[in-house]
């Protein structure tokens, strides 16, 4: 097991946000956003950066992805197509700071939209949701056109704040490409009008990334979810959620992500008490360990969720389940102290997990992020 600082906040930079994956080489790929100058969600500019590591080698220096002066490069969710070994990366463009919780008028946002659209104008840029594309196994990146139908309520997800996607390797929608987002159906100011206004889903493309399209919602009050495909093909998904109960907020797809049901609570998994907070799910096939062994002889899977496990944001951790999150064994502590955000992913080359996650001293975000390498002979009892 190794934690190592992988991004060090300090100066004007202040990392944040992150998005992990591997690609079929082996290479490990690590976003985050720098907000610069500040830690604040509504930040009027922020780079977006990455970090990469080739098979069986360290990881390499900082590489800004997105940068203009004056702007937000909000970074979202990324997502690797084994298929074409494409690694796709969602972000959105503003160039006008918007308080997530500001009480604005009417006439504020049309006024806001039109500077928006006019600095747009002025800089050649695109506004709003962008995706970049790496075909080489992340050493270089392209900026495509971001199509995104909406679901049958007229609305498109965005994957800020959620997990990173997957591809789905079972029955009639393997290949699909499914990342978890989320929306909002009305303007709010509160943490509490979360409860009325924002809804989990998720975003899928079965053209390898050409076109997405915007599922249908999960539970009201959710946010910031993340999402694994089981081995019966199934999705599971599990939701950051605003009702101040503690509780994960779970709904699962036989649609290949297209639309939920069963929606429900866990009681194990714990999180901060006031407004939740962004977690980490991976599930790995019995074919894709090393050593095959640990699980169980019924199990064909180890299923792992991360988040600070706790009332206030400390404690991360990591729990186990055999049965595809019907039940979880006890947590496997990370870092006791200060922490937040994560995603997670797998490395089949190096029978390695990455847990990329916020990790501070006095806070959970003023150090930066750190990458906790372990393998899965390292689960928890």
């Amino acid at each position: 097991m190794t934690d190592t600082r992988l991004f060090l906040s300090g100066g004007r930079s202040n990392y944040r946000i992150p998005s992990i994956v591997v690609t079929n080489l082996g290479t490990v790929l690590a976003f985050v956003n720098d907000r610069r100058d500040t830690l604040i969600d509504h930040s009027p500019e922020s780079w977006l950066v990455m970090r990469r590591k080739p098979l069986g080698k360290e990881w390499k220096e900082l590489t800004v992805l997105a940068k203009h002066p004056g702007w937000s490069c909000r970074i979202e969710s990324a997502v690797h197509d084994r298929q074409t070994n494409e690694t796709f990366l969602f972000f959105t463009r503003l160039p006008v700071s918007i308080n997530e919780f500001g009480d604005y008028t009417e006439e504020d946002r049309a006024r806001m939209a039109r500077e928006a659209e006019d600095r747009a104008a002025q800089a050649g840029l695109t506004l709003g949701p962008c995706m970049i594309v790496s075909s080489d196994d992340g050493k270089t990146w392209e900026e495509r056109p971001f199509v995104c139908a909406p679901n049958s309520l007229g609305y498109v997800g965005f994957t800020h704040g959620s997990g990173p996607g997957i591809q789905l390797k079972h029955g009639k929608y393997a290949g699909r490409l499914l990342c978890p987002s989320r929306y909002m159906t009305g303007h709010y100011t509160t943490i509490d009008e979360l409860q009325t206004y924002g809804f989990n889903n998720a975003i899928y493309s079965d053209d390898h990334g050409k076109t997405w399209i915007s599922s249908e919602p999960v539970q009201p009050g959710t946010g910031e979810g993340t999402l694994a495909e089981l081995p019966d093909g199934s999705v599971l998904y599990n939701s950051r959620a605003f009702f101040h109960d503690q509780k994960r907020y779970l709904a699962a797809s036989r649609d290949g992500g297209a639309s939920f049901e069963n929606f429900r609570t866990d009681d194990f998994l714990i999180e901060e008490k006031a407004i939740g907070c962004n977690a980490s799910l991976l599930c790995i096939e019995r074919d894709q360990l090393k050593n095959p062994s640990i699980l169980p002889d019924d199990a064909a899977s180890v299923l792992l969720f991360a988040n600070p496990r706790s009332e206030v944001r400390n404690n991360m951790t990591i729990c186990t389940s055999f049965d595809g999150g019907v039940s979880w064994r006890e947590a496997k502590t990370v870092h006791a102290g200060p922490c937040a955000y994560s995603a997670m992913t797998y490395s089949e080359q190096e029978g390695l997990i990455y847990l990329l996650y916020e990790k501070g001293e006095r806070g959970p975000y003023d150090l930066g992020l750190n990458v906790f390498t372990f393998d899965p002979t390292n689960l928890p009892d």
